[in-house]
């Protein structure tokens, strides 16, 4: 099953920021606003939790998923220049939540800056590093860092906090930040679980992009909340990727049921045709492939209806005379 007919994906932020504004209430400054209080939640898309920090006075920064699906966010707050990062990364099952507290005497020794005052501590389920740089190249900075990991659900969360000129009556600052996360269960959205599985086709782990597509397509069965094209994108690329890894069965009912919710959507009778093509059925492939060029004028703006000849799903079937001639007459007529 040819992964050039269909590679379209979509791009999705999975931190929920919900900045609400404070109520009115007498501040030292008549009219001056209180700092809007900044909630985020950082996930992952496979995760069925997140973890949320209550961030009163910060402004979001960075918000982004890494090349390697790590999630990223950085905010700060410039009245007290703290500034706190927090990633968040999968990792396979033989990872042991003692790695946190290795990665943290790792991350000691390797810093390339001067540290002084290094020490390590618990907090609640946190392995916590702290240390201060005194410099950065020849100006005083003191800038203290805290590190804080917890290895939870086969994932490593890991915060950063820093502040530049830190003294001691900083110190309830990094407290708030610390004692203000924490992990909460979320119920993913079938656009998140759709953008993950999205991530994944692109990267060609298709056998890893199944999970993620077929959880969003059960959620858009009870409750469809997807726009039209993306839920084209999901059952195409479903189907697609259960066809690369060779369960047709599954490929077939995936594109069967977008037909029964579209029967005139031509991509589905293509990547049947395609289906039944790799099942060695000529009679099937053929018929479903006389459907897509039917229905090709409703294909989505900037797609087409491939050219069966150049399709390696076809390969085999080019050599049956009666089936070429079909895929020589449609690509004419396409």
């Amino acid at each position: 099953m040819s992964v050039a007919n269909k590679l379209i994906a979509f791009s999705l932020l999975a931190l929920v920021v919900n900045a609400t504004r404070a109520q009115d209430s007498p501040t030292a400054t008549e009219g001056t606003p209180r700092p809007k209080p900044l909630r985020g939640r950082l996930s992952l898309a496979a995760k069925d939790w997140g973890v949320l920090l209550d961030l009163p006075g910060f402004t979001l920064r960075i918000v982004e998923t890494k090349p390697d699906g790590r999630r990223y966010m950085v905010a700060e707050d410039e009245k007290t220049n703290v500034v706190v990062s927090l990633t968040l990364e999968a990792v396979k099952s033989e990872a042991h939540a003692s790695s946190c507290r290795e990665s943290l005497e790792e991350k000691a020794k390797n810093t390339k800056v001067k540290t002084r005052d290094v020490r390590f501590s618990r907090a609640g389920e946190f392995d916590v590093m702290r240390y201060l740089v005194p410099e950065f190249r020849g100006q005083p900075v003191k800038q203290e860092s805290l590190f804080a990991c917890q290895f939870y659900d086969n994932a490593y969360i890991d915060l950063h906090v820093s502040k530049v000129n830190y003294v001691e009556a900083d110190e309830p600052l990094f407290a708030a930040v610390l004692a203000s996360m924490r992990i909460d269960k979320v119920q993913r959205s079938s656009l998140e679980l759709a953008a993950e599985g999205s991530r994944l086709y692109l990267q060609h782990d298709f056998k890893g992009a199944i999970g993620p597509y077929s959880q969003a397509l059960e959620l858009e069965k009870a409750s469809p909340k997807l726009e039209k094209s993306l839920w084209y994108v999901l059952i195409d690329n479903l189907g697609m990727s259960y066809g690369i890894t060779g369960d047709l069965q599954k490929a077939k009912e995936t594109f069967d049921y977008g037909v029964s919710k579209d029967p005139r959507y031509p991509i589905f009778y293509y990547n049947l045709a395609c289906t039944f093509a790799e099942m060695g059925n000529a009679a099937e492939a053929g018929s479903y492939l006389k459907k897509a060029f039917e229905y090709k004028a409703n294909v989505l703006p900037g797609e087409n209806v491939p050219d069966p000849r150049k399709d390696d799903s076809f390969k085999k079937l080019m050599e049956n005379k009666e089936f070429r001639e079909l895929a020589e007459k449609l690509a004419v007529q396409n």
